[in-house]
């Protein structure tokens, strides 16, 4: 087995090589600007320890002479990164690319946490995965639902057994019935050949 990269909350958003392997007592992590010094093993920007496990957080320390300044890319977590790893497991040395090229989003709406966390996690959504859009219409009577929610959509017929976001409802009706119309959207990851 070897070590991966669980989760990542590193500023600045640009190329970055981290070198994870077995440090005798627990995980070390070593940063890196460029693959050359990784391989070498020189012009450190930052390292780190954690525990053996599962999601191992990891707070980096800058090295001396590193750069550039590297900060939390989201200030309401306290660690650079998490890996997850085992004692033995095998040294691996990863890329990790900027995550996008957009422009920042610094409409002043994004204060509340919860907002931005969405507001993250749809771009992600949005940028790293294909999305396949459904349109459902619903007949009365039907529970609350709202944008959102996540619904279990499930079809023998079609061999359809999925988890889909919706995106919109809108209710319409007459005296005698009623129905929804409901937009959901599935992610689908994209495989990435490079």
């Amino acid at each position: 087995m070897a070590f991966v990269i669980t989760d990542w909350n590193l500023n600045p958003n640009r190329n970055w090589y981290v070198v994870i392997s077995d440090s005798g007592s627990g995980i070390q992590v070593d940063l890196y600007t460029t693959q050359a010094n990784a391989g070498a093993g020189t012009s450190l920007v930052a390292s780190g320890t954690g525990d053996y496990g599962t999601g191992s957080q990891i707070t980096l320390d800058m090295d001396d002479d590193g750069t550039p300044e590297i900060s939390l890319f989201n200030s309401d977590l306290d660690y650079h990164l998490a890996v997850t790893g085992e004692s033995g497991d095998t040294s691996k040395t990863y890329h990790v690319a900027p995550f996008v090229d957009m422009d920042e989003i610094s409409d002043g709406i994004y204060k509340s946490t919860d907002l931005i966390q969405a507001r993250a996690l749809h771009e992600i959504n949005l940028h790293t995965h294909t999305a396949k859009e459904r349109s459902l219409s619903l007949a009365g009577p039907f529970q609350d639902i709202e944008a959102g929610d996540v619904l279990r959509i499930q079809s023998t017929r079609r061999d359809i057994d999925v988890l889909s976001t919706v995106t919109e409802t809108v209710i319409t009706g007459t005296p005698d019935s009623l129905t929804a119309q409901i937009e959901t959207v599935e992610y689908i990851d994209m495989v990435y050949n490079g």
